[in-house]
């Protein structure tokens, strides 16, 4: 059989394992103690039946060995149950025989090699005793629960059942540790949590009328809802290194501030770059100092601020609803969205930004609870540390929403003497740096003012102009279904003048529209605007009748579908893609308990929100594998890298042709020499450079043709875009070898 249908067949039934132990705790939960659904045993038989035709194909007697026991528990159970007898007679018999006719091939039919069974050299043998121990231990609970159920003639659970479960979770999951398998881990990791919770309501001694699940686990939903978030915003968070070009360049940045010592005059490349203002470099650079220089601790305090957002989001809905569950449900939203992910993905400013905005709403917002001038401060002190971060765009939700504040619905903000003093701490704070550089030289204002705030708004300066309806179309994808869930609404909430959502469409559409005719466009430009969606449609979302719950419910689901399939089958679409095992396992596992979730009895309006967050952190997690099995697609030049460590002895020097690359810096030693031949990236701002020091490292081949044949170092390595060899012509006439690695061509 064909290995990649194999791999999905095993996939499939891990998923199924999987899901079935959450069908059977949701089930519980509604019943308020433990019970044993028919679900379970029918996902379990499916999924063992699976995996010994896995087995089978892979000539491994030990799976179809070992899944036979558990494979005639299942049977036995749903014997118990009465249902198995309501399967025809023909299936049912098939369903019985086959296994053991596979198992009786595998053993009379094959030379098989039993030694290989307690001999491999890839584990020592104590792990390889733990494992085993492990997995016995966890095969036998079953065996426990059917002696259980015969003597009762009825299939239940008994306590001892998850007792042993959660000592064979453990001592798989520490086997996983020293193995360094992270997917085994979380699987076994999930699994604990449905034991752990089994034998709570095995315990307990006194049951209270059902509730949502989520309203049964209120006193710390939120955090766990924190918890479960950091594990996967960390997970993995090194498989890949920086990428180009924002990323590789903020991280660069904030390494030669921590070797200079120099924190006010960043540099990248030895260049001074003045682009944004210093906070994320200096943010950067206290995790190197903390961590030191990695592509996990230039991204450690970002995954800070996504949790910091997630916080505020919760904080903020609880100060404007009064209301926790609308607040939780705010929170998941707003995790939910792919845009909130993918700020956290690769180093840029705007997490950062968007930490500093809500930090200033959430204070505005308790101020206008009680008029404490305390809080009105401490709003405008996070609007001067917005500022530090990226400038003006800070204040374009936080204004308009005052603005909405004070003359739509009337609200007092206040005695204006506190506000002139909290807009002295602003610009105290938030022009401290710009006033400093504008001392030094005072071509600075132009520089910043001018360049990088007018023309970045009002022109295509940096080559990153979009159509007008480009972000419209994104919120469309980043937000499904929540944003049309309010657009399909806004005629009704604009005549119920409901002034709470009324409130938060002002903060989505007005810099929504303020964007959209900008020129420059990225897609973490409108970041700000997330929360505001998340807040509205958990207020919309919970005053919709069931109806419209379910067709929505309907609708997110086929959309999951559709990009689990498409992320699945993306290799068949482009050939270049590489796609590992555990990539595939975390995705079938999101799936199983997607499929499961709808089987149920978890309320509508709680399952679309579980299930949308759960959907997300699910594909966050497998993007770890994608990102680190395809480096040439992500931009990681970490292969690059290694190659010239490991391969290229006595290199000193980089030359880099017509790109920018300060991934190369940051990942290696080496002296990086760019050759500039008329990419606009490598035309750099040297208006602040005080010497000529940096023309030795930045060369304009345009000017010096000759250059590489008369002035290349020795110990030189070269990269060269595969696309741009027709451009630069016979460079191999300097150079002994090459080589291609990820889309580049290496010269040494």
């Amino acid at each position: 059989m064909n290995s990649q249908v194999l791999l999905a067949l095993g996939l499939i039934a891990q998923g199924l394992f999987a899901s079935r132990f959450l069908v059977q705790l949701v089930k519980s939960e509604k019943a308020n103690k433990v019970v044993s659904p028919t679900l379970f045993w029918q996902l379990s038989l499916i999924a063992s039946f699976l995996l010994i035709t896995y087995g089978f194909f892979r000539n491994d007697i030990v799976i179809v060995g070992g899944q036979l026991v558990g494979y005639l528990i299942y049977i036995r159970n749903l014997q118990l149950k009465g249902e198995w007898i309501k399967i025809p007679k023909m299936i049912r018999l098939f369903a019985f025989l086959l296994p053991f006719l596979l198992l009786l091939f595998l053993i009379f039919g094959l030379d098989y090699d039993w030694n290989g069974l307690i001999d491999n050299p890839e584990i020592e043998g104590f792990l390889l005793t733990w494992g085993t121990l492990g997995q016995l231990i966890f095969t036998s609970r079953f065996v426990v629960q059917w002696v259980y159920s015969e003597k009762l003639k009825d299939s239940v659970f008994p306590v001892s059942f998850w007792y042993i479960s959660t000592l064979g979770a453990l001592l798989i999951a520490s086997y996983a540790i020293m193995r360094n398998d992270a997917v085994l881990f979380i699987g076994q990791g999930f699994g604990l949590i449905v034991y752990l919770r089994n034998l709570y309501l095995h315990h307990k001694t006194s049951f209270g009328r059902s509730k949502s699940l989520f309203l049964k686990f209120k006193p710390y939903r939120f955090p766990a809802l924190m918890i479960f978030t950091a594990i996967v915003l960390f997970f993995n968070l090194d498989n890949w290194t920086v990428t180009e070009s924002s990323e590789a360049r903020y991280a660069q940045i904030g390494k030669e501030m921590v070797e200079s010592g120099d924190y006010l005059h960043p540099t990248l490349m030895g260049i001074y770059h003045y682009h944004k203002p210093p906070m994320t470099y200096w943010i950067t650079a206290v995790s190197y100092k903390i961590f030191g220089v990695s592509s996990w601790s230039a991204r450690f305090f970002l995954q800070v601020a996504l949790l910091a957002m997630l916080f505020l989001v919760y904080r903020i809905g609880l100060v404007y609803f009064s209301d926790d569950k609308k607040a939780f449900y705010s929170s998941m939203i707003f995790a939910a969205f792919p845009t909130y992910i993918i700020a956290g993905r690769a180093l840029t400013t705007d997490a950062y930004l968007v930490v500093f905005v809500l930090l200033a709403v959430y204070f505005w917002l308790k101020y206008l609870e009680n008029y404490k001038s305390f809080f009105l401060l401490l709003s405008y002190f996070m609007l001067g540390l917005g500022f530090l971060t990226k400038g003006p765009v800070v204040l374009i939700v936080p204004v308009i929403l005052t603005l909405f504040s004070k003359f739509y619905l009337k609200e007092k903000q206040g005695p204006w003497s506190v506000h002139i003093l909290g807009f002295g701490i602003f610009l105290t704070l938030g022009l401290s740096w710009f006033v400093f550089l504008f001392l030094e030289d005072p071509q600075f204002l132009d520089y910043f003012v001018f360049k990088h705030t007018v023309q970045r708004f009002a022109t295509d300066t940096f080559s990153r102009s979009q159509p007008v309806w480009f972000y419209p179309a994104l919120l469309i994808g980043t937000a499904f279904p929540w944003i049309l869930i309010l657009g399909f609404n806004f005629k009704r909430i604009w005549k119920s003048k409901d002034t709470q959502v009324m409130f938060l469409m002002a903060w989505i559409i007005v810099p929504l529209l303020f964007f959209s005719i900008s020129k420059s466009k990225l897609i973490l430009y409108i970041l700000p605007i997330y929360p505001g969606i998340a807040l509205a449609a958990a207020k919309v979302w919970l005053g919709l009748d069931e109806k419209s719950h379910k067709k929505w419910d309907r609708i997110q689901f086929g959309f999951h579908v559709l990009i689990l399939i498409g992320l699945a089958i993306s290799p068949l679409i482009d050939s270049n893609i590489v796609l590992n095992y555990k990539f595939f396992f975390i995705l079938v596992i999101t799936a199983s308990l997607l499929v499961s979730l709808r089987a149920t009895s978890l309320k509508v309006v709680d399952r679309t929100v579980f299930t949308a967050y759960l959907f997300v952190m699910g594909v966050t997690a497998s993007s770890s594998y994608f990102f680190g099995s395809n480096p040439g697609l992500m931009n990681d030049q970490k292969r690059i890298a290694a190659f010239i460590e490991a391969e290229i002895q006595g290199s000193e020097n980089i030359l880099v042709y017509d790109k920018r690359m300060p991934s190369m810096s940051f990942l290696t030693e080496k002296n990086i020499i760019s050759l500039y031949d008329g990419d606009e990236g490598l035309n750099r701002e040297v208006q602040f450079e005080k010497g000529i020091a940096w023309k030795s490292n930045l060369i304009n081949l345009q000017d010096e043709p000759d250059w590489l044949i008369k002035n290349s170092p020795k110990n030189s390595v070269m990269m060269v875009k595969k696309n741009k060899l027709k451009k630069l012509g016979s460079v191999h006439l300097v150079f002994e070898n090459s080589i291609e690695i990820d889309g580049w061509i290496l010269y040494y």
